[in-house]
């Protein structure tokens, strides 16, 4: 599972700067990349596997149940990350199912902040903590 775990998100990570070196290349309408295209929602969505892979690289080397501890976490809280991103996105297209227009975009950001913050102090916390049980 590590590995799977690490190779993974080392993928996205690879899309990630692919996606921005290719942005910041391009001067042309054509192959930029915006919020709102299939690539750009790709590059939203799966952006929790950012930290995912932070963290699996951080525990790669630590012993398995210290993987496990975190992992327990990180498989909950990742899919949730990524939903209420599809949420807040999906609410500027008609007839989607996202989050009420009366919430301001800065609004939004903080929301998305907060759950990111959330998921990385509780992944330390957690990595620590089955660290100093398992040492």
């Amino acid at each position: 599972m590590k590995k799977n775990t690490f190779f993974i998100s080392l993928t996205y990570l690879v899309y990630f700067f692919g996606i921005l070196i290719s942005d910041l290349m391009c001067h042309s309408s054509w192959c930029r990349v915006h919020d709102d295209d299939f690539f750009g929602q790709i590059f939203f969505l799966f952006l929790p596997l950012l930290p995912v892979f932070l963290f699996s690289l951080i525990t790669y080397k630590m012993r398995d149940e210290v993987f496990q501890a975190w992992w327990r976490f990180a498989r909950f809280f990742v899919p949730v990350i990524m939903l209420v991103t599809f949420l807040i996105n999906s609410r500027s297209r008609s007839g989607g199912m996202g989050i009420s227009g009366a919430i301001a975009g800065s609004f939004d950001m903080f929301i998305i902040g907060l759950f990111y913050a959330i998921f990385i102090i509780t992944s330390l916390v957690k990595i620590t903590l089955a660290y100093r049980k398992n040492t």
